[in-house]
């Protein structure tokens, strides 16, 4: 498509500058600061913009204005009532390609591209899809911006339709392989943080949770020295206290085997769900070690070790709902 043929152009509000930066200021990471304003912006003017369109949205109901998923999520969704969530990624000018992250490749009826101009007093709405697959979006991969609309007025409005996806599987697979004997010379995969930043201490809703699973993860320590990273997941349920943090502890054994422990530890609630499963598969998928949250546990964790060059996953799983993440030893 001809992006220039297609563009639509709005400005960006005081307002709208505004609320962005307050969100963003509850963080202290720089690049968390960037984020949050970002995607912010994009969402409130697709917010505009379909109302200008006559189509209702619903701003307080995305994730992305949660502070907590903020620090590990790179989410920007508003949800088209009655119809499902659209993801609403940003440029900016003068950029050609949109990152698109995998934890959002699930969950939405489509994803829009906007680009902020250089003084960022407005932003251009660049286009649509449908569905993505890959992390670098080309623009002029997008369609125009008329076919979301399209799409939207397609989609039947039926309550019972959406309780009913509600029963289907989700299975939400990292395409990227975590190499833990990169971790061991500071290398890091995106989204895998220390404790302290990911349970930013600015959040004080969550403070406490740092504290506690610092506590246990040192009171459950070897006598190796350890190197650990953890991870925010959320099922898909977080109201009922499904967002959990997966903590990887790795230790180098010897030159070609290494120590890996993996834990579970709740964040919006003290305890974990009952019944959310921590399983190890090994490189064939089949399972190698599990274990299962009881209703009075605060955490559960699994312990192995393993030598360089295996390669294992781990799977978070809350009812239909699985989580997988892949790595290297």
């Amino acid at each position: 498509m001809n992006i220039e043929d297609s563009l639509i152009s709005l400005p960006i509000s005081t307002k709208a500058h505004s609320l962005a930066r307050s969100l963003a200021d509850q963080h202290s990471i720089p690049s968390v600061v960037e984020r949050v304003r970002q995607n912010t912006l994009a969402v409130l003017i697709i917010h505009d913009y379909l109302e200008m369109m006559g189509i209702a949205s619903n701003l307080d109901s995305g994730d992305c204005w949660n502070p907590f998923v903020q620090i590990c999520a790179d989410i920007a969704d508003l949800e088209i009532e009655g119809r499902g969530k659209i993801e609403c990624r940003s440029l900016l000018a003068g950029e050609l390609v949109c990152y698109v992250p995998a934890e959002v490749w699930v969950d939405r009826i489509g994803y829009v591209v906007v680009q902020f101009n250089q003084d960022w007093g407005s932003a251009s709405i660049l286009g649509f899809l449908p569905q993505v697959s890959t992390e670098s979006l080309a623009i002029d991969c997008l369609e125009p911006i008329e076919n979301l609309l399209e799409s939207i007025y397609n989609l039947q409005q039926s309550p019972q339709n959406f309780s009913d996806n509600n029963l289907d599987v989700t299975t939400i697979s990292n395409k990227t392989i975590s190499n833990l004997s990169n971790w061991m010379r500071d290398v890091f995969e995106l989204g895998w943080q220390e404790l302290e930043n990911l349970l930013d201490a600015k959040q004080s809703r969550y403070a406490y949770r740092t504290r506690e699973i610092s506590t246990s993860l040192n009171n459950n320590a070897s006598n190796l020295s350890e190197l650990r990273r953890g991870k925010l997941i959320d099922l898909g349920f977080e109201m009922s206290g499904s967002l959990v943090c997966l903590i990887i502890t790795i230790s180098q054994i010897s030159e070609f085997e290494m120590g890996i422990r993996i834990a579970l530890y709740p964040i919006s609630n003290i305890l974990l769900p009952e019944f959310i499963k921590l399983i190890v598969l090994d490189d064939a998928e089949n399972i190698f070690l599990q274990t299962q949250a009881r209703s009075i546990d605060n955490y559960i964790q699994l312990q192995f070790s393993g030598n360089i060059g295996e390669r294992f996953s781990v799977q978070v799983s809350l009812a239909e709902t699985y989580v997988i993440e892949s790595f290297l030893i």
